[in-house]
């Protein structure tokens, strides 16, 4: 039979950051990109003056990849090529 023992501690979880521009960084970590650009736009909005050059950073960086929009407009207009071909071909 096992003996009782002490619980073991649970493993200690790291601290929330307290600030709004803390709170996108840890949120763009943990991979919530929606969240993280809310925070950081409330903090280029509306943060400390310290804050806000950073916040704008971090928003050019969570921004569309201009080239990955790019080649999916070149992909779709292939797409609708090919299916106009293949729709007024003769057969």
């Amino acid at each position: 039979m096992a003996k009782k023992g002490k619980p073991l501690p649970a493993a200690a979880s790291p601290p929330q950051p307290q600030t709004p521009l803390a709170k996108a960084r840890w949120a763009l970590e943990s991979g919530d990109v929606r969240r993280a650009r809310e925070l950081a736009a409330e903090v280029a909005r509306s943060g400390p003056e310290a804050d806000r050059a950073e916040a704008e950073a971090l928003l050019r960086r969570l921004g569309p990849d201009m080239r990955a929009v790019a080649i999916a407009a070149i992909v779709l207009l292939l797409i609708v090529i090919a299916a106009w071909v293949a729709i007024l071909r003769p057969r």
